[in-house]
């Protein structure tokens, strides 16, 4: 293995390219920068934080593209299905919805089995958000991944989806 990136001061471990490559030696101090469960770690801060700033620059947040992404995937939801789904603080949740709710992204609707509950729904407006921002996210994404071949975002997709099974709600894991 050789270090191929530094994030933080920090190599990053990756298997196949050379010293001369990645332009620096890896420390042989930090041996955590080696273990799978750290290098997922920031690389999906990092893709976090880059998704974060591009979407930025057209008024969004990534929670914001999280919440319109669940609404628009399923079946009807409230605002705590949405915690749940998305492990979100409920007042971030309330926060959220309220935000888009004035922005008329989403309509909060009577539960008409359950008359204290409400569920959420994308707007015409939402769909276009929701639109925008998927966009943003795909271009992010595919320069995040562009070192990779296709087959191996098939394969990396498939690993996670294998990892995450039973870990978290099953609409985040399925295909």
């Amino acid at each position: 293995m050789v270090e191929i990136a530094t994030i933080e001061g920090v190599g990053l471990m990756v298997r196949g390219a050379s010293t001369e490559q990645a332009g620096a030696s890896p420390r042989k101090d930090f041996p955590i920068a080696e273990r799978p469960g750290y290098l997922l770690h920031k690389a999906g801060l990092v893709l976090v934080e880059d998704v974060e700033k591009a979407l930025g620059s057209v008024g969004m947040r990534i929670r914001d593209f999280f919440v319109l992404a669940a609404l628009a995937g399923g079946p009807e939801l409230s605002q705590q299905d949405l915690s749940r789904l998305l492990n979100l603080d409920p007042t971030t949740v309330v926060t959220v919805i309220d935000e888009m709710e004035r922005n008329g992204h989403v309509e909060r609707r009577r539960n008409p089995a359950d008359r204290r509950r409400y569920n959420l729904f994308l707007t015409a407006s939402g769909r276009e958000a929701l639109a925008t921002a998927d966009r943003v996210a795909t271009e992010v994404e595919s320069a995040f991944f562009g070192g990779l071949s296709a087959d191996e975002r098939a394969a990396l997709r498939t690993t996670l989806g294998v990892l995450m099974a039973g870990r978290w709600p099953a609409a985040v894991c399925s295909d």
